[in-house]
């Protein structure tokens, strides 16, 4: 099979996708998203059948391709485009080389919000940290001293799926670095990424919660699992 030019593979898959536009499902869910984003009105079971169909028609794009395509996809004005992105990448992590994070890191700014930035840094940059791990301070070490706070998130949800993998003494270093953010998203990811961790290394997570000055959402979200397995033990 032939695997059409990153523009051709684009253009199929607005195509494609318009023809199962629902402007019924398109409304809320751009209001879900404050009316930040335009949507096909296409939801997440049907967008994976979809780019699975995409696959199946056109093949995957070559490393080369398969960036130029990711960045196309967020050039696209309808939101399931970028989440597309996901769709293609995450089954062939284990072929890019490492070379393919400065296509996420490319990304991380583009059109940025939560539902964008939660996949490209835990699961489509974290994937590629699992398996070239001299990558991650490199690039998260940029990410966390970033004015964008969407880097800074990146920074700290990068490890979010490492479980026992997780380098704790960077992951509480980020979080530490940005303890006097007043954003509510990196404070929401620095406790969402203890949490995490806490279902590995419960005491680690305790005890630096409970000897660090951090955000009370902080605190909370980092908690939420060690509160539920031992109610009575948490500071």
């Amino acid at each position: 099979m032939q695997t059409p030019n990153p523009l051709a593979y684009s253009a199929r898959l607005q195509e494609v996708f318009a023809q199962h536009a629902d402007p019924h499902l398109a409304a809320p869910m751009a209001k879900y998203m404050k009316n930040q984003f335009l949507f096909w009105g296409i939801n997440q079971p049907k967008r994976k059948e979809l780019s699975q169909q995409l696959v199946r028609e056109l093949g995957y794009p070559k490393e080369e391709d398969l960036g130029e395509l990711c960045r196309l996809c967020f050039q696209i004005p309808y939101r399931e485009a970028q989440y597309v992105v996901q769709d293609l990448v995450r089954p062939q992590i284990s072929r890019l080389g490492v070379s393919f994070l400065e296509v996420v890191e490319a990304l991380i700014p583009q059109k940025s919000w939560w539902d964008t930035v939660d996949f490209l840094a835990p699961k489509l940059a974290g994937g590629l940290f699992l398996r070239f791990p001299g990558a991650l301070e490199l690039y998260t070490g940029k990410w966390i001293e970033s004015p964008d706070i969407w880097f800074q998130r990146s920074a700290i949800l990068s490890q979010l799926d490492f479980k026992s993998s997780t380098n704790a003494d960077l992951l509480f270093g980020y979080i530490l670095r940005r303890a006097d953010s007043k954003e509510f998203f990196v404070r929401k990811a620095s406790g969402w990424a203890l949490r995490n961790y806490s279902k590995v290394n419960a005491p680690a997570v305790e005890r630096f919660i409970r000897t660090h000055a951090l955000p009370a959402l902080t605190k909370k979200e980092g908690l939420k699992w060690i509160a539920r397995k031992n109610p009575h033990g948490v500071i």
